[in-house]
């Protein structure tokens, strides 16, 4: 597994290499980890759950795994069955990242996408920088460069799980955003900007998960800006009741929510409990899915004159 401890004495992250996956994160003060962790490398890079992974080039989904780029079509490959997912089969998530820049508090992995890799013009350079800052925050800052213009949109995938219970409908959610994308049952946005509303999709106000589900589950984008920010701001708020809460702080433009409903039955997490459908939250700050798409969505093109940065802060009490 090859895990980088990071600690303050009072939040502490472990990642590894692989996927650039942070695979456990813990209170001092606090019993149980806070995300799903996985004791063996198989259980990530033989699975589909992308557990603690930066994903990318493009996060989340392309409709029909092609859209226009500079004018002219690109097809990327269909591994999410009628679209592209997540990068590909060999995304930033597959990909054995090169660390360095080690401190007790800090470190830097750093991974090349080649051009053509996955269908992505341009040699991509992308770094991600993880770093537990005073009192009890992990912030992951997440850096690309590319020498064509190609697509962009990088994203964090942990499943959280404040309680370590058997699933997360108690927990308490509260989301920025006023604004959300309905989708097709392939999770594709129509291209509709809807209000949250009267709708299932409200979480305006803090709200148990469990108590307002759509069947099969949460799988959805909200929108929190038209485009990305020059510093963190709220965009989220996650609690149990008598235990942790969190705080994300991004400079994304969308928040993407999966209440883990497709998580499997067969894996053992690091502390010994069997996963299950639910037993885990994503909160998935990132660009709008599947924008190549739709003018209209903020856009994902990164050209060779320009810097990806985005910044991700969990703020644990």
């Amino acid at each position: 597994m090859q895990a980088i401890h990071l600690s303050n004495g009072r939040l502490s992250a472990k990642i590894i290499p692989f996927g650039a996956s942070l695979v456990d994160l813990r209170l001092a003060e606090w019993e149980h980890p806070l995300i799903l962790g996985f004791p063996k490398i198989e259980d990530y890079s033989q699975t589909n759950h992308y557990a603690g992974a930066v994903i990318g080039r493009h996060a989340n989904r392309i409709a029909d795994g092609r859209a226009k780029l500079n004018g002219q079509w690109l097809n990327l490959p269909r591994n999410g069955g009628n679209y592209h997912l997540h990068g590909g089969e060999t995304g930033l998530a597959r990909q054995i990242w090169r660390a360095s820049g080690i401190s007790s508090t800090r470190l830097i992995l750093e991974v090349v996408s080649p051009s053509g890799h996955e269908g992505y013009p341009g040699n991509c350079t992308v770094s991600a920088v993880y770093e537990i800052v005073e009192p009890a925050t992990l912030r992951l800052t997440l850096i690309a460069e590319t020498d064509a213009t190609t697509w962009v949109n990088l994203c964090h995938h942990p499943y959280f799980n404040l309680s370590d219970g058997p699933d997360i409908f108690n927990h308490v959610l509260s989301i920025n955003a006023d604004r959300y994308l309905p989708t097709d049952e392939d999770g594709i946005p129509s291209g509709d900007i809807r209000s949250v509303r009267g709708s299932p999709f409200d979480f305006s106000k803090p709200s148990p998960v469990g108590s307002q589900r759509i069947d099969p589950g949460f799988n959805h984008n909200f929108c929190l800006a038209n485009n990305a920010r020059q510093s963190p701001e709220l965009a989220a708020k996650l609690s149990v009741p008598g235990g942790p809460h969190m705080e994300l702080w991004s400079t994304q433009c969308g928040l993407h929510l999966y209440d883990g409903y497709k998580l499997p039955k067969d894996l053992v997490t690091s502390n010994g409990r069997k996963t299950a459908p639910n037993m885990g939250i994503c909160l998935e700050a990132q660009n709008w899915p599947d924008s190549p798409s739709h003018p209209h969505f903020p856009t994902a093109e990164l050209n060779p004159t320009q810097t990806y940065r985005q910044i991700t802060e969990y703020r644990f009490g």
